[in-house]
């Protein structure tokens, strides 16, 4: 036989592992990953032969059951006889039950005529039993010289669902057509339903791709290409690839920056290289039990010099779950290591000069609850903290100021706007054995998570000791609340961009198909643009929540606030195979909320049930709600998926705790904190049907409240 090799395949140097490559025996076709569908255009048996000999007696070396679907002009008896004498061992390998051959009729046809339902059926049920029976996959071919005119087009819409339905599976298939039955649009229907074509030209066999899938393979190229520029265009991170044993196998610019090696003199050799003393190569094992290994340590470059890095190591799977590798990720956190550990002594120092000032020094809130004092405040009153701690601060002012509340009232002014604070003012006050002494009182102003502190300055005039001291204004329980937010920003954008991923992706899977319309390419980025605008907003509010501590409110049907979200979330649903029902049976739904983050709980809750049901052979979500009491209005998200234990719902809403596996762990956390901003409680139970209910509360608006939820006085 002589062959023309055209037809080859590659993978990418970066990113997921590729699906393993399996030898077809042909020339002209070469190694071919899993889910490969492709075809043959023959004129005699001897062209069956030809090709189907060499394509069995690969499977049957590579531990692949094989299975034949036999018609004219070789029949079973034929092509056994032809086996025998093409593909030696073929007997041996037929006895041992490691090939099956049958007649067309017999597995395509039965007593209902064809039924492309129950023949595909066919092809995953004897994969199940290849694959329980020790082999690798299956190897596949059918006839369809039995095939009529009146047969054709359902049997290529049959064609083309096979592509799909093996796509992602352990099957090699190999559709085999006859000359005499096709013409040039026959030809045509059968190069486009299948991902490439074996036509025997001068003596020669060659492979002819299809459009579709020509252009599949030059958007995966062009797919790798951008991925590998942006994995280099990246400085500040060190991102490489490590093959199983821990050898490097690809390394970025920003990896040569921050460790000082250049790929030439890295590439092939081992990871632990980057360790002081040859450490981490337990961090490999522990990646690949886990899923993930994080840390934080020391790494070396190659000067010999150390840094203080984050390091994240990611197993690379096929779709076997086979290990190909690992992605490595470091980061250089040195300059933020030292930025933290400078704020932690500024802190200290901040805290060892409250204590060291020789001025009593008091907080209090907007209400005069007295929030801290200081040893020297303590020592001016002579009252104990216990004693203090919550009481209002007028007890330090004798009468008939405590009744006029001196204090109180500069505070008033500061609320009022008055110009007071930073001025001193003289007051009298009173130490817990009642003697009364004359105070120089200043106030000062600071904004924590919102709410408004205020700082007393306490200096005792009777001793004269006047300092020129002013208190820094405390901002570090802002940085915190900054930080979560910025893993919130992570966790909510996640949602609309994975839901832009799945909009995309079905766009470019819609476009090579010739029934595809502009219409629904058109309705499809539609709704990937909403996606876009969606988080546009969520990064919005999330940045409005930490300039001004309060979210956008304003009056809202609630039931409409479901049906968009659910729309949101909608392609996820369908994807999963989903039943999703609304049952918005609350007669009254006007409440006063922020939009976009009541959207993003429901869109978070609905996609946690979602993913809750992957396993579950009933697949059904449903969104209902009713009225608790008067005040209040309860939405229901139920599931039928696996449930929750005890342990996950006693700690199911605190941060970073998560039961998915490459979940943050923060998406109900940050449910919880919207619901509970809004006067709402979320909580989660049982699903006595099976599965799980998160359910939330919801205050009801009032009818004298306007949009902006204000109360409507009349005049």
């Amino acid at each position: 036989m002589h062959v023309e090799a055209t037809h080859g395949f590659s993978g990418p140097p970066y990113g997921r592992a590729r699906k393993p490559l399996r030898k077809s025996g042909l020339d002209a076709v070469g190694n071919v990953p899993w889910g490969t569908h492709f075809c043959q255009f023959y004129a005699t048996g001897e062209d069956l032969l030809d090709i189907l000999a060499p394509f069995f007696m690969a499977g049957l070396e590579a531990n692949e059951f094989c299975f034949w679907v036999a018609s004219h002009p070789l029949g079973v008896e034929a092509a056994k006889s032809g086996l025998s004498k093409t593909a030696p061992g073929f007997e041996r390998f037929l006895a041992e039950g490691r090939i099956e051959i049958v007649g067309s009729d017999e597995w395509y046809g039965g007593a209902g005529g064809f039924d492309a339902e129950r023949v595909l059926r066919g092809w995953l049920d004897k994969l199940d039993v290849a694959l329980e029976r020790g082999f690798d996959g299956l190897r596949v071919t059918g006839n369809t010289f039995w095939l009529e005119k009146d047969d054709w087009e359902s049997f290529a819409l049959y064609e083309a669902e096979v592509g799909s339905v093996i796509g992602s599976r352990r099957i090699l298939a190999l559709c085999t057509y006859s000359l005499e039955k096709c013409g040039a649009p026959e030809i045509l229907d059968v190069i486009a339903n299948h991902d490439f074509a074996l036509i025997r030209r001068d003596g020669r066999w060659q492979s002819v791709k299809s459009l579709a899938y020509h252009r599949a393979q030059q958007a995966l190229s062009e797919s790798e290409e951008r991925f590998r520029l942006l994995v280099d265009g990246v400085r500040d991170y060190a991102i490489f690839m490590l093959d199983p044993e821990g050898g490097i196998v690809s390394w970025n610019d920003g990896a040569e920056r921050i460790q000082g090696w250049s790929a030439d003199e890295v590439v092939g050799r081992h990871f632990s290289l980057l360790y002081p003393g040859a450490e981490g190569r337990a961090d490999l094992q522990f990646a690949a039990t886990h899923g993930v290994f994080k840390d934080e340590g020391e790494l070396v470059r190659k000067d010999g010099s150390t840094f203080h890095a984050e390091v994240q190591i990611t197993p690379l799977c096929d779709d076997e779950g086979r290990l190909r590798g690992y992605a490595k990720v470091i980061r250089d956190v040195t300059e933020r290591r030292r930025a933290e550990r400078e704020l932690t002594a500024s802190e200290a120092r901040l805290r060892a000069t409250i204590e060291g000032a020789v001025d009593g020094i008091v907080a209090i809130d907007e209400r005069g609850a007295m929030l801290s004092l200081n040893s020297a405040a303590l020592r001016l009153f002579g009252y104990d903290l216990s004693e203090s701690i919550g009481q209002n601060v007028k007890m330090l002012m004798p009468e008939p100021v405590r009744s006029e509340h001196d204090f109180y009232l500069a505070i008033r002014s500061e609320l009022q706007g008055a110009p007071t604070s930073g001025e001193g003012r003289e007051v009298v006050g009173q130490r817990k054995d009642g003697s009364t002494f004359p105070l120089e009182l200043t106030i000062s102003e600071a904004n924590c998570d919102g709410r408004r502190i205020f700082i007393g300055f306490l200096r005792d005039l009777t001793e004269r000791r006047k300092t020129e001291a002013r208190m820094q204004k405390m901002r570090a329980e802002r940085l915190d609340l900054m930080a979560q937010m910025a893993t919130g920003v992570a966790h909510e954008v996640n949602q609309p961009l994975s839901a832009i991923a799945t909009y995309l992706s079905t766009a470019r899977r819609l476009l090579p198909r010739p029934e595809t319309s502009a219409a629904q390419v058109d309705a499809i980025l539609e709704s990937a643009a909403v996606q876009v605008m969606r988080a546009g907003q969520i990064i919005g509010h999330l940045r409005s929540f930490i300039t001004r501590g309060e979210p956008d409110k304003t009056l809202q049907s609630l039931h409409e606030v479901i049906q968009d979200a659910c729309d949101f979330a909608d392609v996820s649903a369908k994807t999963a195979k989903v039943d999703v029902m609304l049952r918005l049976q609350a007669e009254f739904d006007r409440v006063i909320i922020d939009r976009v983050q009541i959207q993003q709980v429901l869109v978070n809750l609905k996609r946690n049930a979602i993913e809750a049901m992957h396993a579950s052979e009933k697949r059904e979500l449903v969104v209902a709600t009713s009225l608790a009491g008067e005040d209040l209005i309860r939405t229901d998200i139920s599931d039928t998926g696996a449930g929750l234990s005890e342990e996950s719902l006693s700690n199911l809403f605190e941060p970073f705790t998560t039961t998915k596996a490459h979940g943050l762990g923060v998406g109900l956390s940050i449910s919880r904190s919207i619901v509970e901003a809004h006067y709402g409680k979320l909580w989660a139970e049982p699903n006595p049907g099976g599965g799980a209910i998160l359910s939330f509360t919801l205050p009801l608006a009032r009818e004298d409240q306007d949009r902006r939820g204000q109360l409507v006085l009349d005049p």
